[in-house]
């Protein structure tokens, strides 16, 4: 099986581009397992991987100004990239460059991917820019915002260090029947899904 599985990924010709949008773009390695789930996935379709890696804070606006070359660079890799990709992560340097790469996904119908923090800016991006919540943000980033939109979850410790996610499976209800949400699980009423989290949307 490995055999064959490495016969095939030697003979892709067609590629596909996957703009990796993140803060740690220098160490390919805190991306490990994501890339190697891009791997398995652009085998599967027949399709040859490459990763454009594109530093989140290059994406910002204050980046134009300070380091305009790299600015455009990562604006260039972006823009030509048939998926976009914003991995998890902690803290709030380079988020605004996310959440300019979310709304680039959005606005243009390019694939987006968002994984835990990736997920964050995916909503808030779209509750500013779609909802008009203009200071819509994660209470991870802005504690104080007024229209928060990712939330602490509720039986979560913010005292106790270390062993506060939410692990495991966890049923998930939905309370507005025929939704898009409901509709990703053949219309159930629940759906218990796996979670590493700390944050939610409420």
């Amino acid at each position: 099986m490995w055999t064959k599985r490495a016969t095939k990924l030697d003979k892709l010709k067609t590629s596909v581009k996957i703009a990796m949008v993140g803060k740690y773009t220098g160490l390919s390695d805190s991306y490990l397992s994501v890339i190697k789930a891009l791997l398995h996935a652009s085998v599967a379709m027949e399709r040859k991987l490459v990763v454009e890696w594109v530093p989140s804070c290059d994406l910002e606006d204050s980046s134009a100004k300070e380091t305009p070359e790299a600015h455009k660079k990562a604006w260039k890799l972006l823009k030509g990239a048939d998926g976009v990709l914003v991995p998890g992560g902690f803290g709030d340097r380079g988020v605004q460059g996310k959440i300019l790469a979310a709304k680039y996904a959005r606005e243009n119908n390019v694939p987006y991917l968002g994984i835990c923090l990736g997920m964050q800016i995916a909503v808030i991006e779209f509750a500013r820019s779609v909802m008009k919540l203009r200071g819509a943000n994660s209470t991870e980033f802005d504690p104080a915002t007024t229209s928060p939109c990712v939330i602490f979850m509720p039986e979560g410790s913010k005292t106790q260090m270390g062993a506060t996610m939410r692990l495991g499976s966890r049923r998930t209800y939905f309370h507005v029947s025929g939704c898009k949400s409901a509709k990703l699980y053949a219309n159930a009423s629940s759906v218990d899904e796996r979670h590493r989290h700390r944050y939610e949307v409420p």
